[in-house]
Order: C-alpha cells, then sequence, then structure tokens
C-alpha cells in the first residue's frame, strides 16, 4: 500500500532556477483607461509629450519633456525638467535635484498618476499574456473594440490640440452570414483572420485599428486629408477584392463596404459620436450596391 505521508525520493538536486534581477516599470495608474507598464531601461528615460520624448504620454497638461527618470542598475530617481505644471511626489513638488522613487511612491505627471514597480522576467511574462488576453481579439489577433475605444481618446484629443483632421473608417464584410451558411463557420473564421491581416497590413504605424465586433472592423486616422482617408479607404477595400480566399480549395469572393467620417480640430466629436456617423456611412454604402466606400460626400451627391 502506498504511504501517502511518505516523500517520494528522486534522483539528482532539484532544478535550480536561473537568478535573475527585477528590472523597474512605469505604471500609469490613472486614468484607468491609459493603465499600461512600461519596462525601463538602465540609464536616463525622457518622459514627456513631445515627440522625442523616450516615453510619450499624451496629456496637454504634460510638458513636451517633462521629467527624466534614472536607473543606475539598483534604484531609480526622478527628476524635474523644468515642466510647466510640475513634477510631484506623494504631493511634493521636484526640483531639478534627482529624487529617489520606489514602489511605494506615487508620481503625478499632468492629470495622470504613476508608479515604479520592480518586476522580474517571469513576471513580466506573466503581465504580457495578461495584458494581451485583455486588448487582444482571441480569433485575428488584432486589437479588440475596448483597446480601440480607450487608445482613440488620446489620438483625438492631439487631433483636437494641433488643429487637425481625425477619420474613423468603419468596415464591414459583404454577405458575410451567406459565407457562414455555404462554406460553414470554419470558413467565417478563416475569412475573418485573412480580411484582419490584410487590413492590418494596409494601415500606417500610427493608425489604430481593430475588430469592432462580429464582421465589423474600425480605424482611426489622424493628420490627413478628408480626401487621403477616403483614398486609404479605397486603398482597403481593393485589397480585400483582389485577394483569393479558399476554403477547402474552394474559391471564397470577399468584398468589403466602408464608411467615412471625418472632423478637424475643435469640431471633432466623441469617439462615440465618430463612430456612429461612419456607421451610418457604412450602411448607405451597403444599401446602395456594397463594396464600395461612402463618406460625407457621397451622401452629397
Amino acid at each position: 500500500m502506498l504511504d501517502i505521508e511518505k516523500t517520494i525520493a528522486t534522483q539528482g538536486n532539484t532544478l535550480q532556477m536561473p537568478s535573475t534581477s527585477p528590472r523597474p516599470h512605469l505604471v500609469v495608474l490613472y486614468p484607468q483607461a491609459s493603465f499600461k507598464q512600461i519596462p525601463l531601461t538602465q540609464g536616463i528615460t525622457i518622459i514627456g509629450r513631445g515627440l522625442d520624448a523616450d516615453i510619450r504620454l499624451d496629456d496637454d497638461m504634460i510638458s513636451r519633456k517633462h521629467c527624466e527618470i534614472f536607473w543606475d542598475g539598483n534604484k531609480v530617481t526622478i527628476r524635474d525638467l523644468d515642466s510647466t505644471n510640475g513634477t510631484f511626489i506623494d504631493g511634493i513638488a521636484l526640483t531639478k535635484k534627482p529624487k529617489s522613487i520606489d514602489s511605494e511612491n506615487r508620481l503625478q505627471i499632468g492629470k495622470m498618476v504613476l508608479k515604479i514597480d520592480f518586476k522580474d522576467p517571469s513576471e513580466e511574462a506573466f503581465d504580457k499574456a495578461l495584458f494581451e488576453a485583455a486588448t487582444t481579439d482571441p480569433l485575428t489577433r488584432i486589437s479588440n473594440r475596448r483597446t480601440f475605444m480607450d487608445r482613440s481618446l488620446g489620438a483625438l484629443a492631439n487631433s483636437r490640440r494641433k488643429d487637425m483632421y481625425a477619420h474613423i473608417i468603419m468596415c464591414d464584410i459583404d454577405h458575410f452570414k451567406k459565407v457562414n451558411d455555404t462554406w460553414g463557420h470554419q470558413a467565417g473564421d478563416m475569412i475573418l483572420k485573412g480580411v484582419a491581416q490584410l487590413l492590418s497590413q494596409g494601415k500606417r504605424e500610427s493608425d489604430l485599428f481593430a475588430r469592432y465586433g462580429g464582421e465589423e472592423f474600425v480605424f482611426l486616422l489622424t493628420e490627413i486629408t478628408k480626401a487621403d482617408a477616403v483614398k486609404s479607404a479605397e486603398r482597403l477595400r481593393v485589397a480585400i477584392e483582389k485577394h483569393a480566399f479558399s476554403f477547402n480549395d474552394k474559391s471564397i469572393p470577399v468584398t468589403l463596404s466602408l464608411g467615412v467620417a471625418s472632423h478637424k480640430g475643435k469640431d471633432i466629436p466623441t469617439i462615440e459620436a465618430l463612430i456612429s456617423e461612419a456607421d451610418k456611412n457604412l450602411y448607405f454604402a451597403k444599401d446602395h450596391g456594397r463594396n464600395q466606400v461612402a463618406s460625407e460626400k457621397t451622401l452629397k451627391k
């Protein structure tokens, strides 16, 4: 009879895990929609709103070069860089003189609250897996709707501040129910993954892109004109139309209908209003023959 109270002996020594040192991460605590964990490299890291900052934080109360963090491999210090609205640790304003900061402190920059957290590689990997699960659509492996909505807030604020255009492109796969009914849901999943990949390849690095739900995808484009946004949508439409989709050696025709909504500067509404307008234009495209792009200009014809 097996003695369950007895420890089973094994040959050899217990597996030794490699010794690793934790490294600091800058964690955005508030606003909640901006939550992220950014690993810090050894040396100086500039935090600010400007394009030349090492870590960009989209908050109009943050200076272009607001403060710098220095990690010497042992401790983390931070100092203000003559920012307009100041840098605070636990409510106390910093000067140009570096001050140590650890995981117990709270850092305030503009309207944002942050902290330093030390993580070892295994924690980093676990956090990354959790982050991907929360932000990525499991089928297509692109951003999900919630992530898109959260990230769009900063992009729209930036366009309002710079008096530039922001554009929403809503995309819908034509006759997708027919694909599922005719070729099955496995074929439908293959089409969704293929369309997501082609659309992702057709976007600029700065464009936000996500699966909005079902067979719908959404883009947010900034810093281009209305005409260029419509041209971008047309390129996406053509890329899908020209691609040869097949399942079990059977060709499946796939096309997209797209709706574009554009506004500039202070006239940019909420992300929900922009999506609603683009959705209206999308359904105009679907009601008038599908496989086309509809925009404000289209509706005025």
